[in-house]
Parts: structure tokens; sequence; C-alpha cells
């Protein structure tokens, strides 16, 4: 469940700090590695809050639209996998009902059905 929003980097005086126009949060690092690795972290924090409170994430900014204050800024899109921040994340045994004769195939052809359930899961709710 890969989410991609656009990121603002301010160059300060003691490394970077970084924006997303899209939520009220923002992160920093010492040096560009470190913001950047940051980034991807809160943005991940921030999306797993709005899944597991349940609100709808915003829609990420055309990043033609987004105007930079400064001239030193610099915009980029970061990339995050909020899975692993999600309250609830443990895995669970779940019993399913399919028809018999869609079992036997997936059977013969060795597919997990964990694994198709949840990505099929993953891919109807983003």
């Amino acid at each position: 469940m890969l989410k991609t929003y656009p990121a603002i980097f301010h160059i300060e005086e003691d490394g970077y700090s970084v924006t997303f126009p899209e939520f009220n949060g923002g992160t920093q690092g010492d040096s560009l590695d470190e913001a950047m690795v940051e980034a991807k972290d809160c943005l991940s924090s921030m999306i797993a809050y709005y899944i597991d409170k349940q609100l709808t994430l915003p829609e990420p900014s055309d990043i033609r639209s987004i105007i930079l204050e400064d001239t030193a800024d610099f915009m980029t899109l970061i990339q995050a996998d909020p899975r692993p921040y999600i309250h609830g994340n443990k895995t669970i045994r779940k019993n399913v009902t399919i028809p018999e004769w869609l079992a036997k195939k997936a059977e013969k052809e060795q597919i997990n059905f964990s694994e198709t359930l949840t990505e099929a899961l993953y891919k109807k709710f983003g």
C-alpha cells in the first residue's frame, strides 16, 4: 500500500525541515539524507493515523501547482508505506467460504490463500 505525496524541503542553518502540503505536520534532518529518511517515516505515520481513525486521505497536490516560498526550497515526491505503522497490524486467522471448484483450482496452482486475500483487500481499500 504505497502512497506518494509531495514534500517541500526548506534549507535551515542546521539542516533541513520538511513539510507536506496535504498534512499538518512535518519533520527535519541534520543532512539531506537524514531529512529524506525522516520524511518517509513521517509521511508513513501520518497516513497510518488517517487510516487508523478512518479518515479520508487527502488527494496529493499536483506538483505543478505548488509554489515554493523561498528560492532555496525544493519539492520532491515521497513514497511511503503506512502498513508497519497501522495499529492492529498483526495478522489474524480468518475462515472464508469459497466455491469448491475454485478452491481445488487454487490448491492445484499452489496459490497461498492468505496472501491472495490480503493482496485483494489491499487493492480494494487502496
